[in-house]
Parts: structure tokens; sequence; C-alpha cells
């Protein structure tokens, strides 16, 4: 994966914590609940751009099986 496509994605996730944060903040008016929130988000956003071809080799494995 190129740098810009990881910079890309990089934003898309920053976008829904900042908009996430605020939700759950809302919802649960705990810090708590806010910095759980972000460490999966921050979790999955790591998974993601350090091993994408993992992630979409599998779900291809399991559309192939599923035929």
């Amino acid at each position: 994966m190129d740098l810009w496509r990881k910079l890309g994605i990089s934003i898309v996730f920053g976008v829904a914590a900042i908009i996430g944060s605020g939700f759950i903040w809302q919802l649960a008016g705990t810090w708590q609940a806010v910095f759980g929130y972000l460490a999966l988000l921050g979790f999955a956003l790591l998974v993601f751009v350090l091993n994408p071809e993992r992630i979409v080799n599998e779900k291809t494995k399991e559309n192939d099986i599923a035929r």
C-alpha cells in the first residue's frame, strides 16, 4: 500500500475519531468510555494500515470456501 493511501485512511479514521468521541461523550459522559473508543479505533487503524493484505486475503478465502 502506498503512502498516500495510508494517509487517506488515517484521515478517514481521524474523522471517525472526532465525531465518534463526541458521540460517545454524549452517551456515556466519561473519559474512560471515550479513551476506550479511541483505543479500539486506533488498534483497528494500525491493523488495517500495517497489514491490509492479510485482511483482504482472509475475506477472499471465506468467499471462495462459501462457493
